[in-house]
C-alpha cells in the first residue's frame, strides 16, 4: 500500500514508498507472562491472580482503542477522499467555465475585429468614390480647357 502519508505538521501529503514498516509486534498473551515471571523471578502465577486480571482488562481495552484507531483512520481516508474528489471537481469546473469564457472572449473580439474592419473598408469605399468624383470633373474640366485652347488657337491661326 503506497498512499501518501499526511503530515499535520507541514500539511504536506508524503509519498509513501520504500522499506515498509515493521509489523506491529504480537500481545504477549497471558500464558507468556506468567512464564517470563517464572523465569525472571522465580514465581509462579496462578491463572486467577488480580495483577494478571489486570493485563487481561488492559490488553481488551489495548484492542478496543486501535479498531477504534482503525475506524478513525478508515474514516479519515473517506472524508479525505471524498473532499479530494469535490476539490477535484471543482477545480475541473472552474477551468471548464474558464474555458468557455477565454473561447467566448476570443470570439467576441474577432467578432469585434471584422466588424471593425467591415467599417474601415466602407470608409475606404466611400472615400474612393468621392475621389473617383473628383477625378471624372477633373478629367471633364482637363477636357474642355484643352477643346477652349485648341479653339482659341484655331481661331488664332486662321
Amino acid at each position: 500500500m503506497d498512499d501518501p502519508i499526511f503530515d499535520p505538521e507541514t500539511g504536506e501529503l508524503i509519498q509513501a514508498g520504500g522499506a515498509k514498516p515493521p509489523p506491529a509486534p504480537a500481545a504477549m498473551s497471558l500464558d507468556d507472562a506468567r512464564a517470563m515471571l517464572v523465569r525472571a523471578h522465580g514465581v509462579a502465577i496462578s491463572a486467577d491472580d488480580p495483577i494478571l486480571m489486570l493485563v487481561s482488562l488492559h490488553q481488551g481495552f489495548v484492542a478496543d482503542y486501535e479498531g477504534m484507531l482503525r475506524r478513525h483512520d478508515d474514516a479519515i481516508r473517506g472524508f479525505l477522499g471524498a473532499t479530494g474528489e469535490a476539490c477535484a471537481e471543482a477545480v475541473e469546473n472552474v477551468l471548464a467555465s474558464l474555458k468557455e469564457k477565454t473561447v467566448k472572449a476570443s470570439i467576441d473580439n474577432a467578432f469585434a475585429l471584422v466588424t471593425q474592419q467591415a467599417i474601415a473598408m466602407e470608409q475606404l469605399r466611400a472615400e474612393m468614390r468621392r475621389h473617383r468624383r473628383v477625378h471624372v470633373l477633373l478629367t471633364v474640366l482637363t477636357l474642355i480647357a484643352a477643346g477652349l485652347v485648341g479653339g482659341v488657337l484655331t481661331l488664332f491661326i486662321r
